[in-house]
């Protein structure tokens, strides 16, 4: 190999013998120069003889391809006889017929960079009033347990932007999509032509050329979206594009095999990810009848350049596994991957990507998706925990907006999460090396104490449940602790899922108060009770028999030999049982049996105030008062007995009546629907000539009012009003017994000067807001007018966006 001399200049003497130092250890020749200016124009002298001589060595290997089979040795030859500088390396790096801005856009385009025009869908209307708006450059994420009409939605959206508002009415998720372009008509062609279009069939038809041209600025024709639009849909993934042929390289690579055996960079880069998943490299193969892609890389010690490579090195890819070959997880990767990070579309629908990988390649691959750069815009449905994970780990990732969908009641539901709110679930040490994030994934989550206590509880649903009944999708996780019960609850509860939390009896002693705040609940009706319980507690102690300070004694000591020194934990729990403690170890155990009079009261009013928040707390004591026949003792030792001897299976009737009350509030979000309900039904609204009013005539205070929207019928159809103004300005905090809340409205006039202003249409009826709001007990509901409130499990909406 020839090398180049250096030329080295410097600013003074000083700085010169320092740079001609520094590049004697490397060049064989370095030729001293008299100032920077000097070295700068051999600079760019050197480099207008290198385009030349590589525009005119790429001419020659065209004209001889055309002649020769394209890995013949002519070209090579040709270039060794020449003794052209420097070596010639195949691919068409550009020719002199193209102006510097054009080679810098190309190369812009081909890196997925800016591109000259954009598709975008700027605004998506659920049926159920609801409205995303996604982000242009970023990802926006369905999710949603299995069958909430994930990949449904996706469809629907595919329809809408080839078809816009062709299928409203007709669709079970979307109501409306808007997407949006801009470019002018030439620069869609050029940007087609880029991208190697060079037949214009998109669907099998011919489409006129200047039809395209003509009809781009408009979008009018649904043809031309799958030039704009990529689907990759599960069943279709696993048809990954791993062979084409070998094109005419005066013209742009139109696949993206095409791309990668043009750019060895991005094959690079490609390969990079591949093998972060896989353990494995992918590698153009360059030398068959036809580009193929293959797992591996052929030997580094042999030199990879066409054309006129040895045979050895066509012999050595040949040698390689096809990627066509191997199994489902490898293929469908690779084949997201091809589609989303070579030269992607500028929209792009994933269905669940997920699909036949490993928990570890599908976190991958989420943040690998949330991370891509450049102006395409995303739309996934998933079901996994791990890609989620991925996704929301993103260093300086896309912006996100992610969708829960829900169909648990019956009826389509949508609700928009706030990013912070799953990585609150995320980010968590506690939660994230847990399984709590899977509960995203499900229609109803129990939280309880330990994983034993998710075991029997688990079962006693399955055995307390009707035989007819539908599957619960009902998933339950354990925090490891009464502590991270209350925040756990609020942290899924803020992501539309319906939660319920089981405790043992002592939870009443400090951990009840501290989860119904964490709730954002009202704590003062429960304050006396509290108080009445904890007093009665401290105020007798408990006496406690030989026998039992024996057995107690013996199972602290346990595993400690008589030679070891005693633990300070150990010391303080004999200390504390030799001089006897307050009664709620006893209640722990009793529950509600323990207790008389007052007491007993205060206690079962607080079991029933906690139902209402969705806390649960063991009314007989504790998990092993629920089969007394089992001896207590070790937990895990009491778990196996119940499982083995079938106890599980024979639940009591108390416990039965425990899992039918935890099963209607996470059906109806409340323990007593009709109560509530009650209450509920004395919150109204209304549309004044100015303001829209709210107005609380029940006992209780409201924690929250949202406004969202008002509905109208006119002209035989009904119409969605957002409101003006900012989501802060509609919505109110607490809102007390006999008090109403205002948000002002803007009004409208025709022009003729006669005053008249309105807010909605002269004419329209059925004039309703719709209101989201918040009981005593943190209970949230809707009421649409003057129908019935209903629960909302999921939780509240934000208001509608104000009018552009």
């Amino acid at each position: 190999m020839v090398i180049t001399p250096a030329v080295a200049s410097g600013i003074d003497a000083a700085s010169l013998g320092v740079i001609k130092g520094f590049y004697d250890g490397i060049f064989e020749t370095t030729v001293r120069v008299s100032g920077p200016k000097v070295a700068e124009l051999a600079k760019l002298i050197e480099n207008t003889f290198r385009l030349v001589n590589i525009s005119m060595i790429n001419e020659l290997a065209t004209l001889t391809d055309r002649y020769y089979h394209p890995r013949g040795r002519t070209p090579a030859r040709t270039n060794r006889a020449s003794g052209a500088k420097p070596r010639w390396r195949h691919g068409l790096i550009d020719t002199l017929r193209r102006s510097p801005t054009s080679l810098l856009k190309r190369r812009a385009d081909r890196a997925g960079g800016n591109m000259a025009i954009t598709f975008a869908v700027t605004e998506i209307m659920l049926n159920t009033g609801l409205i995303v708006e996604p982000p242009q450059d970023g990802m926006t994420l369905f999710i949603g347990a299995n069958n909430s009409g994930k990949s449904l939605l996706l469809r629907e959206l595919n329809t809408q932007v080839e078809l816009p508002g062709m299928t409203a009415g007709s669709t079970r998720w979307i109501r409306q999509a808007l997407p949006r372009h801009s470019g002018s008509s030439e620069e869609f062609m050029a940007w087609l032509e880029e991208r190697g279009y060079r037949t214009w069939t998109p669907r099998g038809d011919r489409i006129l050329k200047d039809s395209i041209a003509h009809r781009w600025p408009a979008f009018t024709l649904a043809e031309l979206a799958p030039f704009v639009k990529q689907t990759l849909w599960t069943d279709d993934r696993l048809q990954v594009e791993a062979e084409v042929d070998h094109w005419d390289p005066l013209l742009p690579s139109q696949s993206r095999l095409q791309y990668l055996y043009e750019d060895r960079d991005a094959e690079s880069r490609f390969a990079d990810l591949v093998h972060q998943a896989f353990g494995h490299y992918v590698c153009v193969d360059r030398y068959d009848e036809q580009i193929r892609l293959r797992v591996g890389r052929p030997h580094p010690d042999l030199r990879d350049a066409l054309p006129g490579a040895a045979q050895e090195v066509a012999a050595a890819y040949r040698y390689l596994p096809l990627v066509s070959a191997q199994g489902d997880g490898f293929r469908s990767f690779v084949q997201i991957l091809l589609q989303v990070m070579v030269r992607p579309a500028p929209l792009v629908i994933i269905d669940e990507p997920e699909a036949f990988l490993h928990p570890p390649q599908a976190r991958l691959l989420g943040r690998l998706l949330a991370g891509l750069q450049g102006q395409t815009q995303l739309f996934v449905a998933t079901h996994s925990a791990d890609f989620l994970a991925g996704v929301l780990e993103a260093e300086q990732g896309r912006p996100v907006s992610i969708v829960r969908l829900d169909r648990s009641s019956g009826t389509p539901a949508a609700r928009v999460l706030k990013p912070d709110a799953v990585q609150g679930l995320l980010r968590t040490p506690l939660l994230r090396y847990s399984n709590l994030p899977s509960g995203l994934f499900y229609d109803r989550v129990v939280l309880c104490e330990a994983a034993g206590d998710c075991q029997f509880y688990a079962a006693a649903f399955d055995a307390t449940k009707e035989a007819a009944a539908a599957h619960d999708n009902t998933l339950f996780l354990h925090t490891s602790g009464k502590a991270p019960l209350g925040d756990t609850a609020r942290r899924l509860r803020q992501c539309g899922i319906p939660t319920a939390v089981i405790a043992d009896f002592d939870y009443l002693r400090s951990g009840l108060a501290r989860a119904v705040k964490s709730l954002e609940g009202v704590t003062e009706h429960l304050e006396s009770d509290l108080k009445c319980l904890r007093e009665h507690a401290a105020g007798s102690r408990s006496e406690i028999s030989a026998g039992g300070f024996k057995t107690e004694m013996d199972a602290l000591l346990k595993g400690i030999k008589a030679s070891d020194p005693l633990p300070d934990r150990v010391l303080g729990e004999l200390t504390k049982l030799a001089k006897g403690g307050d009664r709620w170890g006893d209640l722990k155990k009793s529950g509600l049996g323990g207790l008389q009079g007052d007491p007993y009261n205060a206690a079962e009013r607080l079991l029933r105030a906690a139902a209402d928040f969705g806390l649960f707390v063991v009314p007989c004591g504790e998990l092993e008062s629920w089969v007394r026949q089992v001896p207590r003792g070790d937990k895990a030792l009491w778990s196996q007995k119940v499982f083995d001897n079938g106890w599980y299976a024979r639940p009591t009737e108390e416990l039965k009546a425990f899992c039918s009350t935890i099963r209607a509030y996470l059906k109806d979000g409340v323990s007593d629907y009709a109560r509530a309900a009650a209450q509920a039904l004395q919150v109204s609204s209304r549309l004044d000539h100015s303001h829209a009013v709210v107005s609380n005539s029940s006992n209780d205070p409201l924690t929250e009012v949202r406004v969202l929207r008002a509905t109208y019928t006119h002209g035989g159809r009904q119409h969605i009003q957002p409101l003006w103004g900012t989501p802060e300005s509609k919505t109110s905090g607490a809102l007390l017994a006999g008090d109403e809340f205002s948000v002002p409205l803007i009004l409208m006039s025709d022009g003729d000067g006669d005053g008249h202003e309105w807010f909605l249409p002269p004419g329209s009826t059925d004039q309703a807001l719709t209101v989201h709001f918040r009981d005593r007990a943190g209970l949230w509901w809707e009421r649409i007018g003057d129908k019935p409130p209903f629960r909302l499990p999921a939780g509240p909406s934000e208001p509608d966006p104000a009018p552009q």
